[in-house]
């Protein structure tokens, strides 16, 4: 299981900031752990984060779960797992602090994986509970 001090996650945002940015940057997510078939990161409570009236926007929410679901499912074998399917159940929600996921892959298969997402706050609250279906495909243009 890797795990990030300050200078892992510049490291592990370079490639997207390099880029010119895209929704991983635009919503301050940092990563905290990454490994087999599990991942945990966490965004902060941000005018990108929030809605109107005043706490975290429900897509940020689920984008959060979405970026950490796709991150349990990486390997460095040339190939990425996009979302096919994705059902949330949003349960509560909060206006401060941090909003956590953990992924874990549920099913393992040749093409197909299946992960289970809950995001909590910072008291341990689930906020959201996703389950996400990601098909395998090579990464190769």
């Amino acid at each position: 299981m890797q795990t990030f001090d300050e200078k892992a996650v510049a490291a592990y945002r370079r490639p997207f900031e390099d880029k010119g940015g895209d929704i991983f940057i635009a919503l301050g997510i940092i990563p905290v752990e990454l490994g087999e078939d599990r991942a945990v990161m966490k965004m902060p409570f941000a005018p990108n984060s929030s809605q109107f009236t005043g706490v975290f926007a429900a897509g940020a929410l689920v984008s959060l779960a979405d970026i950490t679901a796709t991150a349990a499912c990486r390997k460095d074998d040339g190939t990425f797992p996009f979302t096919v399917q994705l059902s949330a159940n949003l349960l509560r929600n909060n206006n401060a602090g941090h909003a956590t996921a953990e992924a874990r892959v549920v099913h393992s298969g040749r093409t197909m994986k299946v992960v289970e997402t809950l995001v909590r706050d910072d008291c341990n609250n689930v906020l959201v509970r996703v389950t996400t279906t990601h098909l395998i495909v090579s990464s190769e243009k």
